[in-house]
């Protein structure tokens, strides 16, 4: 069996990476549950419900006091995996025969039919399951042949394929068209660029995916886009506000991509905190999403709601270690994404930046302002580096401000408001000018290397003089461009 799994996995490794010439096997071969309750997970979360944890008691909180949850039959099927309850089984049983019956008519009905039917395998009788299974199977047979798929119904389809492997034939041809297809052809592009990571539910839809897909198919579909996952997570603690915001679900951060909306933060901020939480379940290694986990132990922001609570409970382990968010750099930049996050400091109220899209926001103590005008911005210090606004050309005086403690020897200096792709001529003090060139979102990182010759080194302990110009373009008459140099 392990021998057939392994060229099994290879095949689908091969097509995921466009290297099969032939029809690729995606086939299941774990037993029920097979969608996001590994054994490790569900051992855990079994002995979270004998030692009644936290976020255990608050799960149960809403279920005693006969909370009707907005993903009902998650839960009960949630309960029947931990606690045994075939109470709550039956009735979960009952919604997704209910639903073939009526027709599965959305994404989110065909997610949760596919939850329950691998959760609840062993107690749906022969009627129910052939009800069930032949509802799922037609909802994925018309997904397939259309043009296009959004993150939330292409993972629809695809933990519903997974669920119903065994009991429908179908399953392994539908996974290789909305893997070996869709997924490469519509959402790894997308990924691979830093695409479908603003909107907390997409992030989720991929997240959930991935995850399911890694444990049923032995595939990593986050793998290619390793690079622009990293760069997410980097920025992700510093992406929030110092400020706080209060939701219908609880206390949550407020992420700094939606201005002074604070309507869409209010919906948005719980989606972010369930995503940061999949997040470290995805990855727990990596020094980034160990700041991560850090950030999601706070139960100061546990999300105690009909709608959130379920996925505090399930996905956060609180024996997981991770690291302090306070320990983490007080400066983050995303050039996958163009964007760049910094802070002076963990205590508030402290000043933070945020530049993304062209656009600078400043945080200083509870005042927020915002400018896509940087003729007149002076430069911005933080522990390491300095973040420069510059519309160019521009002549710029750097020394480290007085009463900010000793300038680092490897500062780096953050040029941003340039033109992405863009090409500059930079002139550091007296030294011959160099072509330079902004990367995404207009963004250009000049560092210093305190190994390098002195004569090479920027010293901010000392004035610094930065001149930076446009070059010529390529069909301007005059002397031919120099070499670029990074």
């Amino acid at each position: 069996m392990r021998a057939s799994r392994v060229a099994i996995t290879c095949c689908a490794l091969l097509a995921c990476c466009g290297q099969a010439s032939g029809q690729a096997e995606f086939r299941v071969y774990e037993e029920h549950p097979r969608i996001f309750l590994d054994p490790a997970r569900l051992t855990r979360l079994s002995k979270e419900v004998d030692r009644e944890s936290l976020r255990w008691r608050a799960l149960r909180a809403h279920v005693d006091a006969g909370t009707v949850f907005p993903e009902q039959p998650l839960v009960d099927a949630l309960r029947f995996q931990v606690e045994g309850s075939a109470a709550a089984a039956e009735r979960a049983v009952e919604w997704s025969r209910q639903l073939a019956e009526d027709g599965i008519a959305t994404a989110s009905d065909l997610r949760l039919a596919a939850l329950v039917y691998d959760w609840c395998h062993p107690r749906f009788g022969a009627a129910a399951k052939a009800a069930v299974r032949d509802a799922m199977a037609g909802a994925v047979s018309e997904v397939l042949p259309q043009a296009s798929l959004d993150p939330g119904l292409l993972r629809a389809a695809i933990l519903a394929s997974i669920s119903l492997a065994g009991d429908w034939a179908g399953s392994e041809a539908a996974l290789s068209e909305l893997l070996g297809t869709h997924w490469e052809s519509e959402i790894r592009p997308s990924l691979e660029r830093g695409g479908l990571s603003d909107d907390g539910a997409d992030l989720i839809a991929i997240l959930e995916t991935s995850l399911t897909v890694r444990r049923n198919l032995d595939t990593d579909l986050l793998r290619p886009a390793a690079q622009a996952l990293a760069a997410l997570v980097r920025t992700r603690l510093l992406g929030y506000y110092p400020l706080d915001i209060e939701t219908s679900e609880g206390l949550a951060r407020r992420p700094s991509r939606f201005g002074t909306d604070e309507e869409l933060a209010s919906v948005q901020a719980p989606l972010y905190r369930i995503a940061d939480m999949l997040l470290v379940a995805y990855e727990s290694n990596l020094r980034e999403f160990q700041f991560l986990q850090g950030l999601v132990h706070d139960d100061h922001y546990l999300l105690r709601s009909p709608m959130a609570v379920p996925y505090e409970f399930l996905w956060v382990n609180p024996y997981l270690p991770g690291l302090t968010p306070q320990s983490a750099p007080m400066l983050a930049h995303d050039p996958v994404r163009g964007r760049l996050y910094a802070r002076l400091g963990w205590q508030r109220p402290s000043t933070w930046i945020g530049y993304a899209h062209g656009r600078l926001q400043v945080l200083a103590g509870d005042e927020l302002s915002a400018s896509e005008d940087f003729d007149s911005l002076p430069p911005m210090f933080f522990p390491d580096a300095a973040v420069v606004p510059v519309v160019p050309p521009a002549r710029v005086v750097l020394s480290w401000p007085g009463g900010r403690g000793g300038a680092p020897e490897t500062a780096a200096i953050y040029f941003i408001g340039l033109q992405e792709g863009e090409t500059y001529s930079l002139r550091v003090g007296g030294r011959d000018a160099r072509l330079v060139q902004a990367g995404k979102g207009g963004i250009f990182v000049l560092r210093t290397d305190a190994n390098s010759r002195k004569r090479d080194r920027i010293d901010l302990r000392n004035k610094v003089r930065l001149e930076l110009r446009p070059t010529l373009k390529p069909t301007d008459p005059g002397r031919p461009r120099p070499s670029l140099k990074r």
